[in-house]
């Protein structure tokens, strides 16, 4: 396979980087200029040249070495797994390069691996020691990355070169990125959402505000405000955590947009922060989004609240989202249905190993596994798929009754048990969750003994912000009481 034959995306060198241009600022306070930053991409471009299309293991998040390894690897139209450096991860897709994060390179020896050279900081890139090919790549293969509820599994998903440009473009043209906006890595970038943040800017000429720091830490916020920060991403958690102490570090910012994925977001709080964004003249975006749809599918502009609240807008550029058939249960909206999407970034499809990166697109219209329905192009999400669940008898919504008693600085979360049971699970005010409790009883029409709550300190979550409902369920035995 000839490198010709290789789509390759250049997010350092294309017309819109000017080279004088910031383009990385760091935390040590120094800048990369464009120009800079292509030097120092082509350093890595020499260390990953391989006579074909190769897989290149990154390990890290959100430092120096790993966005160079990164970049450098899309210029060379290779592909990028952002996935842990486990025997599992490299067993199951035998890269020919590991990148791995600054300080932790102990053991890929053992693992088959050996150093090459030292760049950036001195972190090693690591190539296979065996000569023996591990297996042709599909061309336009540009990523690999976990979906939400794989964490540290093989199962990634299949994303490609060409999808990976679309739908950033689409991002930046939803949102209206230009130069002149200074993003901060705010989210993990070994995850759709906080990637295409880095992607679009990135695609736009504009600069990236570089570090690994929790996004409501002070450390962050001196950071962001002192390289003039522009934007704020975030998941609901992190919202939901937004005191009056960082609303007074927003006022000496110069965040002039802010976007929320991942989970639903409450209308109290959503209407909160686009009240507190209009007052300073910027804007709030709730945004929908999957890492088989690359990243954001759709977008509401902060002109349709509060007529939209609760929507999460219309398709990204480019996108088309429809409603299918999906079986119906007891609480569902006319005109509900599962929820398909079409357009820029939709998956080549899964992975499980190396085999599976030789094949191409199997995916053309994305069943995203939500329930929802269309008011006059807007879509509203009522919940997934999978958490529809038969109650005495009764099909039933467990994210529409977590709707329904949703309480703001209460966090609960609905499962279903055995012997028709259903827990709610909450980590709040214990007088709150009783209440919701007796309303979940009234609601299902069922005797009080067949809704239990429990108490847990801290409701697991995916990095997207989600309940983790997987691990939920772990710590709770047949019996519905904390494992």
């Amino acid at each position: 396979m000839s490198s010709m034959a290789r789509p390759t995306l250049d997010l350092v060198t294309h017309d819109d980087a000017r080279p004088a241009f910031p383009a990385v600022h760091l935390e040590d306070r120094s800048v990369l200029s464009y120009g800079e930053l292509a030097g120092l991409v082509g350093e890595f471009e020499r260390v990953l040249r391989y006579d074909g299309k190769a897989l290149v293991l990154c390990a890290g998040d959100r430092d120096l070495p790993t966005l160079l390894a990164y970049l450098a690897a899309l210029r060379l139209g290779h592909a990028v797994a952002f996935m842990p450096a486990s025997n599992e991860i490299l067993s199951a897709y035998q890269p020919e390069f590991v990148v791995p994060a600054p300080g932790s390179a102990a053991g890929l020896a053992d693992l088959g691996y050996r150093p090459g050279a030292e760049l950036a900081g001195g972190t090693p890139v690591f190539l296979r020691k065996s000569g023996q090919p591990a297996g042709e790549i599909y061309p336009d293969t540009a990523l690999l990355l976990a979906t939400s509820g794989s964490t540290g599994s093989p199962k990634a998903v299949r994303l490609s070169c060409s999808g990976l440009a679309d739908n950033s473009a689409a991002i930046i043209s939803a949102l209206g990125i230009t130069a002149a906006e200074r993003a901060p890595t705010t989210l993990p970038i070994t995850h759709a959402y906080g990637l295409s943040v880095l992607n679009s800017h990135l695609l736009a000429g504009a600069g990236v505000v570089l570090g690994d720091r929790p996004p409501l830490s002070l450390a962050a916020w001196d950071h962001l405000i002192r390289c003039g920060a522009t934007s704020f991403a975030a998941v609901p958690t992190t919202y939901a955590a937004f005191g009056p102490a960082h609303a007074g570090l927003l006022a000496g910012s110069q965040i002039r947009t802010m976007t929320q994925s991942g989970a639903r977001l409450g209308d109290e709080l959503t209407m909160r922060l686009a009240r507190m964004m209009d007052e300073r003249g910027g804007r709030f975006f709730v945004m929908y989004g999957q890492t088989e749809a690359t990243s954001r599918i759709a977008r509401l502009d902060p002109a349709d609240l509060p007529r939209r609240l609760g929507s999460v807008g219309t398709a990204v550029p480019g996108g088309s989202i429809t409603i299918r058939p999906a079986p119906v249960h007891a609480r569902a909206v006319p005109g509900e249905g599962a929820v398909h999407y079409r357009g820029p970034g939709v998956m080549l499809g899964y992975a499980t190993s190396r085999a599976d990166l030789s094949r191409g697109p199997e995916v053309d219209i994305l069943d995203t596994g939500d329930l929802g329905y269309l008011r006059e192009g807007y879509l509203y999400l009522t919940g997934r798929a999978k958490r529809i669940v038969k109650m005495l008898g009764v099909r039933t919504s467990l994210d529409d009754l977590e709707r329904l008693v949703e309480r703001p600085g209460h966090p609960a979360a609905v499962i279903c048990g055995t012997d028709d049971v259903v827990h709610l699970v909450g980590e709040g005010d214990t007088d709150v969750h009783e209440q919701q409790r007796r309303e979940l009883v009234e609601t299902l029409g069922v005797p009080s003994r067949h809704v239990l709550f429990r108490h847990v300190a801290r409701l697991p979550r995916t990095p997207g912000g989600k309940v983790d409902y997987q691990a939920l369920a772990t710590v709770m035995d047949t019996h519905g009481r904390p494992g």
